[in-house]
């Protein structure tokens, strides 16, 4: 169970039910009580970033990193809770709310979006290796936009008796409310991935005994995409016919050992030493292919890095000794490439070949 989604569960049902019990009429007595309850709103928005870091494998440091966030509303929820009734709340406590929450809200807003942004619309769904990915990006997408109009209602509130100097009578829709919340528990039984992780797609079974078992392959595109550049258009025609001369000399073991034993490989330098014409490798790799040249060269390596692996390097050599091996500068872009092509860092498949090896 993903600790985070529970957090946010147990925050809304202290800030939303206890409020909406006063909205109902289910209680009548001290009717602005609810009022300081929806500071903790705040609350879910550090929640909600440590849940989607959780939910992309980001979980470095989660614990750590937001227990100051965490003291931050809680020291204001309690502030407005004490001083609720008091005159004192009247001259301090407006001009201390509106800024706080304000500053908090955006920062939050700001770095959910960029995680949003990042890892899930400006990859292609490909590159995130879930089986759900689709559902994955509409629920989180979904959590956003709720966060966003949230954060509105409640920057307004404050700023309004920041202005005026008067209480905002909180209008709310609590029948509207329990329909949505109705409809977001329909989805964690529909889907537990929310509450317990996206599914991640079974990485490819290595075998102990084929030394070379995985070798790269490129779904390369026999049609081009849509051409809508003249330059490029007036290209196409000389390119078809080398296309298939092109796809021999990239998936030629020049073309991997080029790859491997030269940290420093571009894709000029690249289409020099393989005699393709600059233009024509980059049209190849913009028309004829669902990758980069950067990610067809990670490809190689990983692919080498894994057969490296099965032929026992790493029992007398470290993990950067093997990523310098594969063509990697350091271990840092080494380990990108992995968890980008295996779904899982290097160790984790080493530990999966040995496994493998025990059970042969």
């Amino acid at each position: 169970m993903n600790l985070f989604i529970l957090l946010i569960f147990a925050s809304n049902f202290i800030r939303i039910y206890f409020s909406l019990s006063y909205e109902l009429g289910w209680q009548t007595i001290s009717r602005d009580i609810p009022k300081p309850y929806h500071l903790l709103f705040m609350w879910n928005l550090v929640f909600l970033t440590q849940y989607i870091r959780s939910m992309l494998g980001l979980k470095k440091d989660l614990i750590n990193s937001f227990w100051i966030p965490f003291l931050i509303p809680l020291i204001l929820f309690l502030l407005n809770l004490i001083y609720l009734s008091s005159d004192t709340y009247n001259s301090i406590a407006r001009e201390l709310n509106f800024p706080v929450i304000a500053a908090f809200l955006l920062f939050y807003l700001y770095k959910i979006s960029q995680l949003v942004y990042k890892f899930l619309w400006s990859k292609p769904i490909k590159n995130l290796k879930f089986e759900n990915v689709k559902f994955v990006k509409l629920w989180i997408t979904e959590l956003l936009l709720f966060s966003f109009i949230a954060t509105i209602a409640l920057m307004g509130m404050f700023l309004y008796e920041l202005i005026t100097q008067k209480d905002f009578v909180y209008a709310t829709f609590p029948h509207l409310k329990s329909i949505i919340h109705l409809l977001m528990c329909i989805q964690f039984f529909l889907h537990p991935e929310i509450l317990y992780g996206p599914q991640r797609v079974p990485k490819p079974v290595l075998e102990a005994d084929q030394p070379h078992a995985i070798k790269p392959v490129f779904n390369w595109l026999s049609s081009p995409k849509e051409i809508k550049n003249k330059l490029d258009l007036e290209l196409s025609d000389k390119f078809n016919s080398r296309i298939n001369e092109i796809i021999r000399k990239l998936e030629s073991k020049t073309a991997m050992n080029l790859i491997v034993k030269n940290p420093d490989m571009n894709a000029t330098a690249f289409a020099e030493k393989l005699n393709i014409p600059r233009t024509y490798l980059q049209y190849f790799f913009k028309y004829h292919s669902d990758i980069s040249f950067v990610q067809y060269r990670s490809k190689i390596r990983v692919d080498y890095a894994i057969e490296k692996m099965q032929d026992d390097y790493l029992s007398k050599n470290t993990m950067d000794a093997l990523a310098k091996e594969c063509g990697f500068s350091s271990y840092n872009p080494f380990y990108a490439a992995f968890k980008m092509e295996m779904g899982a860092g290097p160790s984790e498949i080493l530990a999966e070949l040995k496994k493998s090896t025990i059970k042969a």
